[in-house]
């Protein structure tokens, strides 16, 4: 049997599944939650194979996914996953260990020396890349009168976001991730990462105590500061010997848990710290990164990768999925609500792309910097999901945000990759 029909079959299945026990009155934890997993871990699968084989980021495919689950009522079926979902402590710490278990890998396939090395470069491109999103994003949702408050600044914010794995995954397929102009652009989007996330924990802090005080703002880098000294302290001081006693397994599945209670652990780390639980994973995939260790015959780090693929593919696809489910398309149909989406996608591309600029030396191609900065991807899509939470967002924002975050994910790879022969 093709593979396409085994997949259509399986999708029919999981869609009549879940109906038939909703409508028998199934109303057992275990039992609904174990239905709800198979249809949006199989709706997600689904769309990310069919999105790929069009050459779009599996990503979209599954927030794609989401946004069909959650807009069913428009085809007249009346299945209120978002509810459900936010009714669920299961999904709702399953999106949040996804977040983690996906700032780990990245930190894992990133290289500091790489990243040190062209470090002032990068560092010029990412805080252009933080400060031109946030000022024209800034203008921009003034200029259409939705005001400078806390919700323009989680839209701006939300532009200041690079994606590490997007265009890693680019980079990586064609070969050229080791060239100068990919480092610039994977260091630069880390540095935009913890600029993003201290700037998430100012503005949750606002949100949290309805104003803003220039003090928290000092704390919150005391605190940032004196969390990646203890990191790297750890990193180098204790991880090797960490490392060593695991190597004396033979049994690989060790690595399994190790990484899975490593990056868990330094998540815990950052937030007694103060700073996002995704910040401590991906400093703990950076530090390993490091570090020679042996999992089972091979001396290497793809081999761990390849270990904790699994458990975080099905967690990370259950966060893309819930994202996807709380966009209402209904929203795009308001002339007000689409001009929105215009004028945040052009700036989130200009921005980034002017940025790009910044790189200076002849081994550096700069349009290619800046067009590999566009993709928000996940990072964006955290911002959005925060501010939805706290009540930042209002559901047509949110559906605006969200779908901004998509089209940078789409155009950001489609314009780079013409680029690449430059690099």
């Amino acid at each position: 049997m093709p593979r396409a029909k085994r997949i259509c079959i399986l999708l029919a299945l999981a869609l009549l599944v879940p109906s038939l026990a909703w409508a028998n009155g199934a109303s057992e934890s275990f039992t609904r939650t174990s239905l709800l997993l198979i249809l949006m871990i199989t709706l997600a699968d689904a769309c990310g194979f069919l999105f790929e084989r069009f050459g779009l980021p599996e990503l979209v495919g599954e927030i794609s996914a989401g946004i069909i689950l959650g807009n069913l009522a428009l085809i007249g079926l009346d299945f209120d996953i978002a509810t459900t979902l936010k009714e669920s402590e299961f999904m709702t710490y399953a999106s949040e260990l996804a977040v983690v278990l996906l700032l780990f890998l990245v930190g894992l396939e990133s290289d500091m020396r790489d990243l040190l090395r062209v470090g002032r470069t990068a560092l010029s491109v990412a805080i252009a890349g933080v400060v031109l999103p946030l000022a024209l994003g800034l203008g921009a949702v003034a200029a259409l009168g939705l005001g400078s408050g806390l919700q323009g600044w989680f839209i701006a914010a939300t532009l200041a976001a690079t994606s590490v794995g997007i265009t890693a995954k680019l980079l990586e397929a064609q070969g050229v991730i080791k060239r100068p102009s990919s480092e610039v652009i994977l260091g630069a989007a880390v540095i935009d990462d913890v600029l993003g996330v201290l700037l998430l924990a100012v503005l949750a802090s606002v949100a949290a105590n309805g104003d803003f005080v220039a003090s928290d703002l000092l704390i919150i880098l005391a605190k940032a500061v004196g969390f990646f000294v203890v990191a790297l302290f750890i990193g180098q001081k204790l991880m090797p010997e960490m490392v060593h006693m695991v190597s004396l397994t033979k049994h690989a599945s060790i690595w399994t848990g190790f990484a899975f209670c490593l990056a868990l652990a330094f998540g815990e780390l950052a937030a007694l710290a103060g700073m996002a639980p995704l910040i401590g994973a991906f400093v703990a995939g950076l530090l390993l990164d490091d570090v020679s260790f042996r999992v089972g015959d091979d001396l290497q780090k793809h081999r761990l990768e390849e270990l904790i693929r699994p458990i975080s593919d099905i967690l990370i696809s259950i966060f893309f999925v819930s994202i996807g489910v709380q966009v209402e398309l209904l929203a795009l149909a308001d002339g007000a609500n689409l001009l929105l989406v215009v004028t945040l996608s052009a700036v989130a591309v200009v921005s980034k792309g002017l940025a790009g600029q910044l790189a200076r030396g002849p081994e550096f191609d700069r349009a290619g910097i800046g067009f590999g900065m566009i993709p928000r991807g996940e990072v964006g899509l955290i911002f959005a999901a925060f501010a939805l939470a706290q009540g930042v967002f209002c559901c047509d924002i949110y559906t605006v945000v969200v779908t901004v975050v998509l089209f940078t994910t789409i155009i950001g790879p489609a314009m780079l990759k013409p680029r690449l022969q430059r690099f």
